[in-house]
């Protein structure tokens, strides 16, 4: 029995001194003050104070408050030209679609897949007047 709990407990500290470090070096969290709605794939966020949280490969933006976030994968944009931590958005009509995030933590850029949405706009502006704009906003 005494063995037992001694196992057990040894297996624990170990459990404990391996999961500490790795919890504790696992998000680099940056902020951004978006002035506008903006779509990430099928879902709409509103204007406002959002957080963009690294972690290991997946990437949260979540709002302040928390009431909205979106969680995803992305796609390896190459490595950062400039020392800019970013957001960059593309505006195709009136509508905002987040398209790349760049840290420079990490020294690279994220590429976030177009939505069906956005390929359809792009379509419907892809005339004379173009339509589609690239809009930069800070991350701190």
């Amino acid at each position: 029995m005494k063995r037992n709990v001694i196992g057990a407990l040894m297996t624990l500290i170990v459990a404990f001194s391996i999961a500490v470090p790795v919890v504790n070096a696992q998000s680099t969290i940056l902020t951004a003050n978006v002035p506008f709605a903006f779509s990430i794939g099928d879902k709409q966020l509103p204007a406002g104070a959002y957080a963009v949280r690294e972690m290991d490969r997946a990437t949260l933006i979540q709002s302040r408050e928390g009431v909205h976030s979106v969680l995803g994968i992305y796609n390896y944009a190459g490595p950062s030209k400039d020392d800019a931590t970013k957001l960059v958005f593309s505006k195709v009509g009136d509508h905002y679609f987040l398209a790349e995030i760049w840290t420079s933590a990490r020294d690279q850029g994220l590429q976030i897949p177009e939505s069906k949405l956005e390929k359809e706009m792009r379509a419907s502006y892809s005339g004379p007047q173009g339509g589609v704009e690239t809009v930069i906003v800070a991350l701190r």
